[in-house]
């Protein structure tokens, strides 16, 4: 972060007094790069401060009475479309977190991740990447294992936006080469179905993240999941 850059804004949402202590003294540390702007114990509470605060990122947890956050992470990307949320909880479970990524979640990490760690993501997230714990990486693998979808591409996956208003300009065949990361395919199982040699597999794969503005093959399959790109 350059001296001109302005701090990212962030709002925690968590209805654990301790937690929400902690994570101020994790960001207070950081006052240099993060700016905390408010915090809320449960989801009607944190899409009012949202609105208030128009924070760029905002840490948020599942359980929650009231309103949990996963319907709070819907209703404030409905709002808020620019805003970025990470899901810090103790969840695990599949539905919660393919439930947190279709309501417009970008990232999803444990509140066990170190705070260096986590002040990375908060960062890497602001800035438009996707991240989830690798610990789960394989249950959101596994959910979004579909049927090849065997029907020509449309228009509008080839050309869906992302989070900027760019269209991300999919040719078929890395539409191909994505549908198959979804399903949990390898590298040679890809090339072995599309009979494709590994090398041109890997351009596909570099040119995909390059396009979704992502860093792994698994932060792909998220956000083909959440863009509907196949």
């Amino acid at each position: 972060m350059t001296q001109d850059s302005k701090p990212i804004r962030v709002l925690i949402v968590d209805d654990q007094r301790l937690t929400r202590v902690s994570l101020k003294t994790m960001l207070f540390e950081q006052r240099d790069r993060i700016q905390l702007v408010g915090e809320a114990e449960e989801g009607q509470e944190a899409i009012q401060l949202a609105e208030q605060h128009r924070p760029d990122v905002i840490l948020m947890d599942i359980g929650m009475p009231i309103m949990d956050g996963i319907q709070a992470t819907q209703a404030i990307k409905s709002r808020l479309p620019e805003t970025k949320i990470v899901m810090l909880t103790t969840h695990d479970s599949e539905e919660d977190i393919l439930e947190s990524f279709r309501s417009g979640a970008t990232s999803y990490c444990l509140k066990e991740t170190p705070p260096e760690q986590l002040i990375q993501i908060i960062i890497a997230t602001a800035e438009g990447a996707c991240w989830i714990d690798p610990s789960i990486a394989k249950v959101v693998l596994k959910g979004l294992h579909s049927p090849p979808n065997t029907s020509n591409k449309s228009e509008a996956a080839l050309t869906r936006t992302g989070s900027s208003t760019e269209p991300l300009n999919l040719t078929e065949r890395e539409c191909d080469v994505l549908r198959l990361i979804t399903q949990g395919k390898n590298n040679q199982e890809i090339a072995d179905t599309l009979c494709l040699s590994l090398n041109t597999v890997k351009t596909h794969l570099k040119n995909l993240f390059q396009k979704l503005n992502v860093e792994d093959r698994t932060a792909a399959a998220i956000k083909a999941l959440k863009e509907k790109l196949v």
